[in-house]
């Protein structure tokens, strides 16, 4: 028999909830008599996204990295980035997100059972308890969705021999969890709930609306339903000819496919996925008809990123990022931020992702996601004032001016729009601007400082916008095609796109679809979605190959295997009950 010893570190919480930190042991039954003591008992499970490096690297690089959106350096993409964790170096360690997910939902454990015990009636104490149920259905909605079957532990007291428990019946516990969250947990208006990073009712509504819509999708991706997506195979290409042959999207029709593979029961045939989209719209009203009272979308993209729109009302709920250290992520703002704004542009969006913009050069009427969502200059990895820029999209005057002053022309070294550097090649590519850390994303400023976006980030996790497309897709589905173009269209119009009028299923699911990769491009999303609707295999074998920035061609084939992930050797060891890895490992 395990018990769990919860051991938190006793924080200075002020009315930001800081988490400078003395280290400090107390027992969580004697804690949670207190709403001070109840309030640092959770604290301690939040700091866990940090202290064991999930939100510093590891959750982006194994949630975010293996789609068809994306654009990275081989060395960025192996391993978790091509479907197979057990070359990343965090697999099997502490920093395997399997074995983070259950590090949360021990001390999740502790902390519910010893709330059970403290008066629920204080409203503050009530709060702490919603977020540890929300925190550990957070964990366990993982944990499903990335390795299937797995086990149940439900007490601070466990046995380490625990077997697999079905799909339907770790998502039951989901469900539970997130229901009774939703009961216990208050709204920022009603002075509760704490700083920025708490989770609240609006969050845990939002959530079980996408576990809703997962359960759903996943239903209907192995009933074989059909939808469209967007290709860009490059793989007739090479770094020589891709910019003079550029290849189009092509829109193209797919069967869906069992979420888990052919291999694994499929654990969505049970499921309702009718009743389960009624229940997804439900949240989605709830959240919706509250607009404007906690949260709501900003009017236009750009208010939504960079330091001038910190902490901002459609940011429902994610990880709070602190100046020290150890709360602060080394992959967003550096990853995904190009060099010259302080970060190493590692990972740009693929061409195929840029194509689904409605943008166009010589409009003056395009998808602000497109011009004020991504970098329209950016520099080949260097960090030195007066060195090569450039310009993306290559020729669009929109764009005419660098920041430093400098003009696009043939002849200038400083300025180019082809694809040839000094230093090797380096292709036109798309970076995002929503992890650019300066104030304003519509005129970021040059920053020649290597490493200076590795600073205290908050990793946004749910949106006020996600509502919206949700409700759409569960609209759709329930055979309500205009309701749900309209809740699709206060998504597009706010990004100044053109509106949707489908009344098709087929293809509005597809629109639904696509739309989530757009508007959630590097948010967690693509590879979740991608899999619940059987879509994954799909499009990443029939897109086969992307040429990054680097001008390097990555493979995106997928085997079946790729679907699920590896569980760590430790588990298989130390539980004897848990059975064979997942197919392929």
């Amino acid at each position: 028999m395990k018990k769990t010893i919860i051991s938190i570190a006793l924080a200075t919480l002020l009315a930001s909830c800081s988490l400078e930190e003395v280290p400090y042991q107390q027992n969580a039954e004697a804690l949670a008599k207190d709403p001070q003591g109840a309030e640092q008992l959770v604290t301690g499970i939040y700091n866990t996204f940090w202290s064991s490096y999930m939100m510093k690297k590891t959750y982006q690089e194994w949630t975010d990295m293996d789609h068809d959106l994306n654009s990275a350096p081989l060395w960025v993409v192996s391993g978790a980035g091509q479907g197979n964790v057990t070359t990343h170096w965090g697999y099997d360690g502490d920093s395997d997100l399997f074995n983070v997910f259950y590090r949360i939902i021990s001390r999740c454990n502790a902390a519910k059972e010893a709330l059970e015990g403290a008066d629920l009636s204080v409203p503050s104490i009530e709060q702490r308890y919603g977020e540890v149920l929300f925190l550990r259905a957070w964990a366990y909605f993982h944990l499903v969705r990335m390795y299937g079957p797995v086990p149940l532990r439900l007490t601070s007291i466990t046995d380490d021999a625990c077997p697999r428990s079905s799909v339907p019946d770790v998502y039951e516990v989901i469900v539970d969890d997130l229901t009774k969250a939703i009961e216990h947990l208050y709204y920022p208006s009603q002075g509760v709930v704490g700083g920025w990073g708490h989770a609240d009712r609006t969050a845990a509504r939002i959530l079980l609306a996408r576990v809703y819509c997962t359960m759903a999708s996943g239903k209907l991706a192995g009933e074989g339903v059909t939808m469209y997506a967007d290709i860009c195979d490059q793989s007739s290409q090479t770094s020589e000819t891709i910019d003079a042959n550029p290849v189009p999207n092509v829109w193209t029709k797919f069967t869906t496919q069992k979420v888990m593979g052919s291999r694994m029961e499929d654990g969505y045939a049970s499921f309702d996925a009718g009743e389960l989209y009624e229940l997804a719209k439900v949240q989605c009203d709830s959240v919706i008809k509250r607009r404007g009272i906690d949260f709501d979308l900003m009017p236009e993209w750009k208010n939504l990123w960079g330091s001038a729109n910190y902490r901002n009302k459609e940011f429902v709920w994610g990880i709070a990022g602190y100046e020290m250290d150890d709360f602060r992520t080394e992959g967003g703002p550096w990853y995904y931020t190009p060099a010259a704004y302080g970060g190493g542009g590692y990972v740009a969006i693929s061409d195929g992702c840029w194509q689904m913009f409605d943008y166009d050069i010589n409009s003056d009427q395009n998808d602000t996601r497109a011009t004020d969502g991504v970098f329209h200059y950016w520099k080949n990895g260097t960090y030195e004032a007066g060195k090569q820029w450039y310009r993306f999209p290559s020729g669009d005057m929109h764009y005419n001016t660098a920041p430093d002053g400098m003009k696009p022309d043939d002849s200038d070294e400083y300025v180019k729009d082809g694809p040839r550097s000094e230093t090797g090649w380096y292709r036109p590519a798309a970076y995002l601007t929503k992890y650019y850390m300066g104030s304003d994303i519509t005129n970021p400023v040059p920053v020649y400082e290597q490493g200076s976006s590795k600073n205290a980030f908050d990793i946004i996790l749910i949106r006020y916008a996600e509502a919206y497309l949700l409700r759409a897709e569960a609209l759709n589905e329930l055979d309500r095609p205009q309701e749900a173009c309209a809740d699709l269209n206060v998504i597009r119009d706010r990004a100044h796109a053109k509106r949707y009028n489908e009344t098709d299923k087929e293809l509005l699911r597809s629109y639904i679809f696509q739309e989530r990769g757009i508007e959630f491009l590097q948010e967690f999303n693509r590879r979740f979605d991608l899999i619940r609707w059987g879509m994954y295999l799909n499009v990443m074998n029939a897109t086969k190959m992307i040429i990054n920035s680097s001008g390097e061609a990555v493979s995106l084939v997928r085997a079946e295997s790729a679907l699920l992930t590896a569980v760590p050797r430790a588990e298989l060891t130390s539980n004897p009950l848990f059975g064979e890895n997942n197919p392929g490992y």
